[in-house]
């Protein structure tokens, strides 16, 4: 008796399966990629790098998630959704443009590695540290590593290229637009995936109205909104900025993480400086907390998971104050943080002094246990020549045909244009909020 002969497959059925791959995702729905188009067969070897795989354990919202629980989002799935972003734009401008489509692949690699080289806890220790992620992201991208390797596969120029956008010194210039600027693809995927992880509305917008909006100015090389309905669609996306940062990553209990975390750094940073090693800590983590330089190949064993297997290690060191810091961030013992009713920088550092002393009366380490956060951005600023980071004009094309910044055609926007976003906020130990008192209290007499 002869084996029965399996049933046909269709034709070219397991092709069709391996060619095409879809990531569910919660703000863009189906991201489907298809190996047969080139510029996608190259993000999805790029997804594959193990450069690539390591922001699963980046937390794209920092110590976010011990005020908003549902905000354990990776930088992996805000770059994936950058790129998708990335690749509807050119979808929707190349009906109107000629010369972009042959930026596709350049223009999604770029979107897709912005992140790359970010570290642990994202932007919390890149303050702390006083380093850049677009550094390290340059680096990754240049480096010997798997992600070089894909794209000189790809195209020998493209790495060079990809850092050239990433510090906006490509041309045209308009494909750095599209990954940086004040309208650009990062910031629409943000928004809108850290509004949906915090479980928030303030980041919403009408992302589809905007970009059928866009076209590009090749004389000009420039992104330009056409027409009053994508004029008003960018000034409902920078008042969500706006609302986003007030209400979410300027929380008070965001502050209170962070400068937690940065307490514990801070205290390990000096430890090491008196007594060299902590008694948990490898190599790469001792060299990035102590400055010295890394190489890259060290840099990427830095992440989230890393960095929080070594605080779980600090709660047992022999020194009290890191011990205690590092059990308090492990278990949500997050410090209090008290916005400061007034801004002159003399009355604050008096009120530094006076809560420091209420500190160390109650045992603490004044210098690790109080201090003072302060916060500051502007949801939208006009190009200035002589600013430090000039920023690149949303222009607006109205529907008479007049071209300007959109704070010339906005009063709404040009309120947030000149508006003050500065904050300062008094941290300290919950245990000792009754000896604080209202911080009425605590400021001085004029």
């Amino acid at each position: 008796m002869h084996a029965r002969s399996p049933p046909p497959q269709p034709r070219n059925s397991m092709s069709r399966i391996a060619h095409k791959r879809t990531y569910l995702d919660p703000i863009h729905q189906d991201i489907v990629l298809d190996r047969d188009k080139p510029a996608e067969r190259l993000i999805m070897d790029l997804i594959d790098t193990e450069e690539f795989q390591r922001m699963r354990r980046v937390h794209q919202l920092g110590v976010s998630y011990f005020t908003f629980q549902g905000a354990e989002g990776s930088r992996f799935t805000h770059s994936v959704g950058v790129m998708h972003v990335a690749s509807q734009l050119v979808n929707m401008v190349s009906e109107r443009t000629d010369g972009i489509e042959e930026q596709r692949p350049l223009i999604l690699a770029s979107a897709l590695l912005h992140d790359i080289g970010h570290g642990p806890y994202s932007h919390v220790t890149e303050k702390i540290l006083h380093y850049d992620h677009e550094d390290w992201s340059c680096k990754i991208i240049s480096g010997d590593t798997r992600v070089r390797e894909v794209l000189d596969k790809f195209d020998a120029d493209l790495a060079d290229n990809i850092v050239k956008v990433l510090k906006k010194s490509y041309y045209p210039k308009y494909v750095s637009h599209i990954v940086s600027s004040q309208l650009d693809v990062d910031r629409f995927d943000y928004l809108l995936r850290d509004s949906y992880m915090t479980g928030t509305a303030y980041g919403l917008f009408a992302l589809q109205r905007i970009l059928r909006s866009l076209e590009i100015d090749r004389e000009q090389d420039r992104i330009v909104v056409v027409g009053e309905k994508g004029q008003t669609a960018v000034e409902d996306y920078l008042f969500a900025r706006y609302s986003m940062y007030a209400q979410v990553y300027y929380h008070r209990k965001n502050l209170a993480a962070r400068a937690l975390l940065n307490q514990l750094v801070n205290r390990a940073r000096q430890l090491m400086t008196e007594k060299g090693p902590l008694s948990f800590i490898d190599e790469p983590t001792r060299k990035w907390l102590s400055g010295e330089k890394l190489t890259v190949q060290e840099y990427l064993t830095l992440d989230d998971v890393q960095m929080t297997y070594h605080i779980k290690q600090w709660t047992k060191d022999p020194d009290p104050v890191l011990a205690d810091l590092a059990s308090r961030f492990l278990h949500r013992r997050l410090f209090k943080a008290t916005k400061i009713p007034f801004h002159d920088q003399t009355q604050i550092d008096e009120l530094l002094k006076e809560s420091r002393k209420i500190a160390a009366s109650a045992g603490y380490d004044p210098s690790y246990y109080v201090t003072v956060e302060s916060t500051g951005f502007r949801p939208y600023d006009y190009y200035r020549p002589d600013a430090a980071l000039p920023q690149t004009n949303i222009v607006v094309r109205t529907d008479l045909g007049e071209v300007n910044e959109l704070s010339q055609l906005s009063l709404t926007v040009d309120a947030l244009v000149k508006g003050n976003y500065e904050s300062n906020w008094l941290v300290y130990p919950a245990e000792i909020s009754d000896k604080i008192g209202l911080i009425k209290e605590l400021a001085p007499a004029r």
